[in-house]
């Protein structure tokens, strides 16, 4: 029931147990971080979301020894293999991040009447350096969750096009306690998760996805100074205000709660899907391997 004949955990089990294991890294990192940062908002999301991704990573890595019998190369099996090509895959995907957010924020910059204020000094620097941290180590943490060890297994057990549609849903879901949610920001939101995911399954690795999420997010919060799922804390050097109706602004959830956000994600859908992306090293373990392959079939 637990194991297969190789004595493997598995692939739903590996899944339900990394589950759990997930939301209790997430309650340690945010104790933790708390404890750290005192009141201090960016010193608290620098805490929170390194932590996090630490956390991640070494419960991952255990579980793919103890669970899955991999011993070698166990970030690779992760998704983060270092095989030829891989910063390409990851800054092609920071490219494309940055292209879909232009993309998405082009028609509220040309009809939005945008108002720029925009803050210089060596005095931003550790508050800058603290957003970069945030955005990168964020967006890791991120698809490790959602891309990483407990998708894999789900797709091993159940099929991609399912796994899928379970941790977009979930993607979106947990979007819905930032600032400003919506219904309109929960369906874009889940859209970016299945181009998320759809990057995972056509390279083997969460390289692409990484760098579209943190491209996206860098180039809206940082670079345009707009609100990245209804959080501003990136803001620092660029704040960003406009008009307009809610369908072209996507209130205070941001563009990814508008039609021209929901445009963009399409394009980047469609270019996901019909791009001729190599895959890099698949992950490690012999359970997954044939599953990835059955399930790649039916996206």
């Amino acid at each position: 029931m637990f194991t297969n004949s190789e004595g493997r955990l598995q692939p739903v089990w590996g899944f339900a147990i990394s589950a759990v294991f997930t939301f209790a890294a997430f309650f340690i990192a945010g104790v933790v971080a708390e404890a750290l940062s005192g009141q201090r908002y960016l010193v608290l999301e620098v805490c929170f979301r390194t932590l996090l991704a630490v956390l991640l990573l070494a419960l991952y890595v255990w579980l793919l020894t103890v669970a899955d019998g991999v011993h070698r190369g166990r970030i690779a099996a992760l998704g983060l293999p270092r095989a030829r090509g891989y910063l390409k895959h990851f800054f092609f995907g920071c490219a494309l991040g940055l292209v879909l957010t232009v993309l998405g924020v082009l028609p509220l910059l040309l009809a939005g009447h945008p108002k720029f204020v925009l803050r210089t000094g060596v005095h931003l620097l550790p508050q800058i350096a603290g957003v970069l941290l945030v955005l990168m180590v964020g967006a890791l943490a991120e698809e490790l969750i959602f891309r990483g060890y407990p998708f894999q297994h789900l797709v091993a057990g159940i099929g991609a096009p399912a796994a899928i549609a379970v941790f977009s849903i979930l993607f979106g879901v947990v979007h819905l306690s930032n600032p400003g949610a919506s219904f309109w920001g929960l369906v874009n939101t889940i859209l970016i998760g299945i181009l998320l995911s759809i990057a995972y399954l056509r390279t083997r690795a969460l390289w692409l996805p990484w760098g579209i999420h943190f491209g996206w997010n860098l180039t809206l919060g940082f670079l345009l100074g707009l609100p990245v799922s209804g959080l501003t804390m990136f803001s620092v050097m660029v704040r960003t205000t406009t008009t307009g109706p809610r369908w072209m602004t996507g209130g205070a959830y941001g563009i990814e709660a508008s039609a021209a956000g929901a445009a963009a994600i399409l394009v980047g859908l469609v270019a996901i899907c019909r791009m001729p992306l190599p895959a890099l090293t698949p992950p490690a373990g012999p359970a997954l391997e044939p599953a990835h392959e059955q399930g790649l079939t039916g996206i």
